[in-house]
């Protein structure tokens, strides 16, 4: 039986990731990657986005006769799945709400084209090739730009009555509290997202605190990547460390809350900063298993995420192979 590909891709606040994928074992043959750079607006988006699932599918060099079934993508923000617009993308700034992207793609690469959020996508990876592969019920929490969650209920993505479940990041932790992205106040994302430990990183940088973030970081830097913050809790940076344990005890409050409501058997926990230093999965496990009601602890596993930055590209890759298979029966 001949092999098969599909083209699964990432959008996210920082960066656009795509990936040529083989769908029988989830392997990654061939993937490019750019910084979004939203502030540059839509036409760069665009031509960016197309731009990086080209040198992907270059990169790829699939067999003589190969061709991908089609391009899945996950996208930071509420989605119409029908139709597949991009509504809104609070991370993404506003010039892109109600973006077309699933005509301008098929337009561009003459494939199907479907779309998914962000969360929902790197679900669908751990859920089919990754952490999730031996169950059927565990929420999948993502922590980078911003926060969100993929639900899978009984084998199925359970994504609510208008199709915006999962999103825990605008759930909230301090009431009238900091300003969240989205507008709102004391959200989640506004305490223990990456963008809300920078903004308190700089901030106590502009008060004078010591930290080697000073070496590290140019004059005019906004963001502080996931591997600069590991590497100075890795050399004891007190300010670094002190900030992302501030921001996991907000993130296992919030975790524990959805535990004791909801009950399921595992929490996945994945996302660059996860990825790249154990401080905060550590210490967010620590405190959903001490903030969640008893009775719910007991068979609650918090696990992290298999497949690294790799979870949005492959079960993007899956999903534009499943949604075939559905309209076929």
């Amino acid at each position: 039986m001949a092999a098969r590909y599909a083209v699964g891709v990432d959008v996210g606040g920082t960066k656009i990731y795509a990936g040529v994928i083989e769908l029988e074992s989830g392997k990654v043959v061939g993937s490019q990657r750019k910084r979004t750079h939203p502030e540059r607006g839509l036409d760069f988006f665009v031509k960016r986005l197309t731009d990086v699932i080209t040198s992907a599918l270059d990169a790829a060099d699939l067999p003589k006769g190969a061709a991908p079934l089609g391009i899945g993508v996950g996208i930071a923000g509420q989605v119409d799945r029908e139709s597949g617009v991009l509504l809104t993308g609070p991370n993404l700034g506003q010039g892109l709400d109600n973006l077309p992207i699933r005509d301008l793609l098929q337009k561009q690469f003459k494939l199907p084209v479907y779309l998914g959020n962000d969360v929902e996508v790197a679900t669908y990876g751990e859920h089919h090739y990754g952490a999730g592969r031996d169950c059927d019920d565990f929420v999948c929490i993502f922590v980078g730009t911003g926060i969100g969650a993929g639900i899978i209920q009984n084998g199925v993505m359970r994504r609510g009555v208008t199709g915006t479940a999962g999103e825990i990041g605008h759930t909230v932790v301090q009431y009238d509290g900091r300003l969240c992205g989205c507008g709102g106040r004391g959200h989640l994302e506004a305490y223990a997202s990456r963008t809300a430990i920078t903004r308190v990183l700089l901030a106590e940088l502009g008060r004078g605190r010591e930290s080697k973030l000073r070496e590290l970081l140019a004059p005019k830097d906004i963001a502080i990547r996931s591997k600069l913050i590991a590497r100075c809790i890795e050399e004891g940076d007190q300010l670094v460390i002190e900030t992302v344990i501030e921001a996991a005890d907000y993130l296992g409050a919030g975790i524990s809350s959805l535990a004791t409501f909801y009950n399921p058997d595992r929490i996945i926990l994945g996302g660059g900063l996860i990825d790249a230093t154990t401080l905060l999965f550590d210490r967010t496990a620590l405190r959903t298993h001490e903030s969640t009601l008893p009775a719910a602890t007991r068979a609650l596993a918090v696990h992290r995420a298999q497949l690294g930055d790799d979870s949005g590209i492959i079960g993007a890759a899956w999903m534009a192979e499943a949604q075939q298979v559905n309209a076929l029966t």
